[in-house]
This record gives structure tokens, C-alpha cells and sequence, in this order.
């Protein structure tokens, strides 16, 4: 079976889809690794079709969507398994999270043979209150399967590397998109960034979230000095949120010496080798609780119209500076303190994974649709020629669409940050600790930096 694993951000992504091929490996599958725009660009080449497990299928809002890219998998023969990367960190109150959750994808689009997996039993009522053709299955998400401790070896090489490089760190989330996206204000304020200025209603509610959003990030900001100040022993690491400006923080942070700002690989290793995490708002504090981390939830302006509920629920809480500083002058105490149980049921119905395992719910509707969809399909290898020519053909283009539209750069560099390009060392490093885990040889190859084959 062909199986595509789309990537849209490398850091967020990349790990537990090398684990889940690794699942599927030594079956006879084709399993194709890759940037989820240049996979697409693929798929009239295989004819027998096969398998898509992701969400970069639409690029809109639900209600403007055309579903281009579905209809061109169906076209070749291709079955969807859809599973967001953003299916529970809503801000807001329930109502909220409902418009939020039916603005993401419109359930019309799939049919019979697709499958929709989410998160929790919470979206799953959602969407089956939409009455789509396709199963609606609550598997939770994978990669938050990955903060358990029974997967940290995966990453103890590079938790080793941090420490040495960092020594005892604090890591301090920013999680600021409506005030400080990396697309600018033009982005925040357009109908591609899901504002509705015909709407007055809507209209504000934006306004005043972004409003709202600018002061609990100038808190933040403010928190990561005076904690600098305070603490001159210790290092924070300041890690912005793929889809933020990055260079905003770079510049407010210039010239501290224990302050550092960093987006360098996947999130977890960095959860592991700190002390503590500090966040407003932010999914890492979900990871973070997963992984049994002192979990500290800063928030000076509590506004439930605006706040990230689910996250917010993880950790011990602090209104202002005050209460962070008497947690990090406890830390080793805090540290090796039990993480407080989650006792909220609503928290447990949007997220499976805080009771449950994701691989294993996710890899048994997978091979349920294989089983299904094996009967009348078989591998067609993609020719490396094809690949290579499609490669080097959008490289080309990049370089050209800078050249002939220099007032695009800003799109293209917001775009590298969250796709930089697989490097081919750290991706075989990274196999072969998934080998060790999984117990298997995986054979891999690759393809250029935007693709990978695992079979």
C-alpha cells in the first residue's frame, strides 16, 4: 500500500511520523515521508493510489474551501484519513471550540471510504452531529503519545546535547500568533487568517483578541527579563511558536547573556532536559505533563472569551511574577514532586491521550482501511527520476517567484521556519532509534530534502 505522510511544520511533526511508518514498515507498504505541498505534486504519479493520513487537504476556511486537493486524491484512487494537528488548543468557551472545530473542515467532503480521527470523544460528537459519510473515530493524536516516558529514549542523545549546551534551564513557551504572526498584521487581519470583516460581531471579537493577545505576550516578555535578573545562574530558553514572528523575540531578548531564543528541532527533547516549563496557553504544557515536567501556567490577564482553555488546566498557576519566582526557588522540590492528577472530565474528553494510546487506536483504523483497501490496489514505485525532476523544478521556482516578486520573501521565509528541509544524518539517527524501540530493522531512503521513503 502507498501511504503519504504530509508535513506541514518539521519540528511538530516529524517524530511521530517516523514512528508511525515505522509501525507500518516490513509489511510490504510504501510508506512516503514528505513536505505536504511537494507530496501532492506526486500523486499523479501513482496511479493505484493508495492511503493519505493528514490534514493538509484544504488550505481555507470550511466555508470557502473548494477541497482541490481532495478531489485530486480521489482522482487517483486515494483514500483519507484525516487527523488535525491543531484538534483540541481552542481559545475561548465551548461555543467557541465548536465554530472553531467546523471552520477547520467541512465534513461534506469526505466520503464512505475516509475515516475523520480526532482528538477526543468532545469533537468526535461534534462532527457526527454533521452527519458525514465517513466514520468519525476518536484516536487522540499520536505525537502526544511520544511525551510518555516509555518513548523518552528516543530522544536521550539529544537531551544530553541540550543540557551540555545549556546546563539548568528554564523553558518558557510563546504561543502569540494573533499578536505576532510571522505573516505580519496583513495576515491577522485578512480573510485568509479567518477574519470576517463583513461581520461586525466577528470583527471584534477579533480585534479585542488580538488585543488581548499583544498584553499577555508583553507579560511574558517582561517575565523572561525580570526572571533573568532574578535568577543570573540560571539559562531560559525562549521558544516562539512556529507560526510567530521569531525575530520579535530575538530582538527583545538581544544581548542577555542567560536568555536564549531557539526553535531548533522537536519540542520534547527540550521538555526533558529543562527544569521547569513556563507557558500561557501553549500545547506544550500538555506534553509537558505527559512527560511528568514542573508545569507553571503564567497568566496576568484572565479573559475567558480569549484564553486556550485545555492547556491551561495543566500545572500549578501563577498570577505574576511573584508567585513564578517562589516556584523556581522551590524548583527541586516542585520537580520531584508527583504531577497533580487531571481531574477534569471535559479535559479528558478532548484529549484520548491523557488516559489512552494513540499508536495503537490510530494504527488500527489504518490497517482496517488497509485491509479493505489491499483488495484492489497494489504499489506502483514513484520513479527517483520523477521525484528528483519535481524536486529540483519547485527549487527552481522558489528562487524565480524571489526574484520576480520580491515583496513575497516575507511568505516564503514564515514557510521555511516551519519546514526548513529534512536533514539526512539527524533522519537516520532518528530511524535507527526508532528500530531499536520498535525492534525492527527499518529500511529507509532519501529521496532530497523534502522527501522520504520507509518501507
Amino acid at each position: 500500500m502507498n501511504i503519504l505522510l504530509p508535513i506541514e511544520t518539521i519540528n511538530r511533526e516529524i517524530d511521530f511520523k517516523i514512528v508511525l511508518a515505522g509501525f507500518l514498515s516490513n509489511q510490504g507498504h510504501k510508506v512516503y515521508i514528505g513536505q505536504h505541498e511537494f507530496l501532492m505534486k506526486l500523486v499523479p504519479k501513482i496511479p493505484h493510489g493508495g492511503l493519505y493520513i493528514g490534514k493538509n487537504i484544504f488550505n481555507k476556511r470550511s466555508d470557502l474551501e473548494k477541497g482541490e486537493k481532495y478531489h485530486l486524491l480521489k482522482k487517483y484512487n486515494f483514500d483519507v484519513i484525516y487527523l488535525h494537528e491543531e484538534g483540541a488548543v481552542f481559545p475561548g468557551k465551548e461555543a467557541d471550540w465548536i465554530r472553531i472545530l467546523k471552520s477547520q473542515y467541512n465534513t461534506d467532503f469526505f466520503d464512505e471510504n475516509d475515516k475523520i480521527c480526532v482528538w477526543g470523544d468532545f469533537q468526535k460528537r461534534i462532527d457526527e452531529a454533521r452527519r458525514p459519510k465517513s466514520s468519525v473515530i476518536t484516536t487522540g493524536h499520536p505525537r502526544f503519545d511520544l511525551c510518555k516516558e516509555k518513548w523518552h529514549s528516543l530522544y536521550f542523545s539529544k537531551v544530553e546535547i541540550l543540557k551540555k549546551a545549556y546546563g539548568n534551564f528554564v523553558l518558557i513557551n510563546g504561543n502569540y500568533g494573533m499578536a505576532n504572526h510571522g505573516l505580519g498584521l496583513e495576515h491577522v487581519f485578512s480573510e485568509k487568517g479567518d477574519y470576517n470583516v463583513a461581520d461586525e460581531t466577528q470583527r471584534l471579537k477579533r480585534v479585542n483578541f488580538f488585543c488581548h493577545s499583544s498584553k499577555k505576550m508583553i507579560d511574558l516578555v517582561c517575565l523572561t527579563h525580570e526572571l533573568a535578573v532574578k535568577f543570573p545562574k540560571l539559562n531560559f530558553v525562549f521558544r516562539p511558536h512556529p507560526s510567530e514572528n521569531h525575530q520579535y523575540y530575538k530582538t527583545v531578548f538581544v544581548g542577555v547573556n542567560n536568555i536564549f531564543v531557539s526553535h531548533d528541532g522537536p519540542i520534547l527533547p527540550w521538555i526533558i532536559a529543562s527544569k521547569a516549563i513556563i507557558h500561557d496557553g501553549c500545547t506544550t504544557a500538555i506534553e509537558a505533563t505527559l512527560a511528568n515536567k514542573l508545569v507553571i501556567n503564567f497568566e496576568t490577564h484572565v479573559n475567558q472569551d480569549y484564553d486556550v482553555w485545555l492547556p491551561n488546566q495543566m500545572g500549578v498557576k501563577a498570577n505574576g511574577i511573584n508567585e513564578v519566582v517562589s516556584y523556581l526557588n522551590n524548583m527541586e522540590a516542585n520537580e520531584n514532586a508527583p504531577v497533580r492528577q487531571l481531574e477534569s472530565q471535559l479535559a479528558n474528553q478532548l484529549l484520548y491521550n491523557f488516559n489512552e494510546d494513540s499508536f495503537e487506536s490510530l494504527l488500527k483504523v489504518i490497517n482496517e482501511l488497509i485491509t479493505e483497501k489491499e483488495q484492489h490496489t497494489q504499489n506502483k514505485n514513484i520513479s527517483s527520476a520523477f521525484i528528483q525532476k519535481v524536486y529540483f523544478t519547485e527549487m527552481l521556482k522558489t528562487k524565480l517567484y524571489l526574484m520576480l516578486k520580491p515583496h513575497k520573501r516575507k511568505n516564503i521565509e514564515y514557510h521555511k521556519t516551519k519546514f526548513y528541509g529534512f536533514n539526512e544524518g539527524e533522519l537516520a539517527e532518528k530511524i535507527k532509534m526508532v528500530s531499536a524501540i520498535l525492534g525492527k530493522k527499518i529500511n529507509h531512503k532519501f529521496h532530497n530534502s523534502k522527501l522520504i521513503e520507509i518501507e
